[in-house]
């Protein structure tokens, strides 16, 4: 027996029932799905030979309704790499074609379908921690031409490396994230007491963040999961030991709380051995 001719003959002229489709699709992931953040990356200065931008920003966060695939939780694997045993959390997901174009693409014209390289924000906490995902993957052909048309998107997602990425999107849950997730070092001044690793360390303008180690030796202190902006000026204490903070020679900035070149400068010459010209040369 044939197929319907008024669902599979012409489908530019019966469209009636791609649009019942497209209306399903939107509102099982209405129903069904949750709302994230779509983060789409800004390029500040693409480099062409290794193809990679050390500079992107994240310059806008959408909310959009997302439907998850993994539901038994995250994917991933675990692998022994040269740095050690690295464990990945990957995400599949998937949105509807016509959502992406309403949200999205009217809000960036030049971004027509889901990006490589662009992040999906969680807002909210997920096994007591907040997730960034990258995206890795865009299938395309989910849900191959039934009724000659396409209805969403299966994004293939994993957590995102921090890579000192700027993000000024305008939501603050957001613009936090690098301070969230991200350690900075401070070189403490000399004086009694170490913190220990948990401690929440803050300062009187509301800094607070929480102690991952203090090398005693070094003086220098790692601190992650920050709250607002670090003044060098001011000491920092966990209630019960109060330390300055190293003002001369620091390798945090105010500006990013990332920078370690005085701490680098200082201790090159240990690093490498700079005396040996040329090894390959002639005995």
């Amino acid at each position: 027996m044939a197929t319907n001719p008024y669902f599979t003959s012409n489908y530019t002229a019966y469209t009636a029932e791609q649009d019942f489709v497209h209306k399903l699709t939107i509102e099982s992931h209405q129903i069904f799905g949750i709302d994230l953040k779509y983060l789409p990356r800004t390029l500040e200065n693409f480099d062409p030979f290794y193809g990679e931008d050390t500079h992107s920003s994240f310059n806008s966060a959408i909310p959009l309704e997302f439907y998850i695939k993994s539901y038994g939780g995250f994917e991933g694997s675990q692998f022994l790499s040269k740095f050690g045993l690295q464990m990945s959390e990957e995400l599949v997901i998937t949105c509807a074609r016509r959502r992406f174009t309403e949200t999205i693409t009217t809000a960036h014209p030049l971004i027509t379908r889901p990006r490589e390289g662009d992040l999906i924000y969680i807002p909210f906490a997920v096994d007591e921690r907040m997730r960034v995902f990258e995206i890795s993957f865009v299938d395309q052909n989910e849900n191959f031409s039934q009724l000659g048309e396409r209805y969403t998107w299966e994004i293939n997602c994993r957590v995102f490396g921090f890579n000192g990425e700027k993000f000024e999107t305008g939501d603050t849950e957001v613009d936090d994230f690098d301070n969230n997730y991200l350690t900075m070092d401070i070189l403490l001044s000399p004086g009694v007491g170490t913190f220990s690793m948990g401690d929440r360390v803050t300062q009187t303008t509301g800094f607070g963040a929480d102690v991952v180690v203090h090398n005693t030796t070094t003086g220098v202190l790692t601190l992650t999961n920050s709250v607002k902006e670090l003044d060098i000026t001011l000491p920092i204490t966990n209630g019960t030991i109060t330390r300055t903070i190293n003002i001369v020679d620091n390798p945090v900035s105010n500006d990013s709380g990332l920078n370690s070149n005085s701490l680098l400068t200082e201790r090159e010459s240990t690093l490498i051995d700079f005396s040996e010209k040329n090894p390959f040369s002639g005995f």
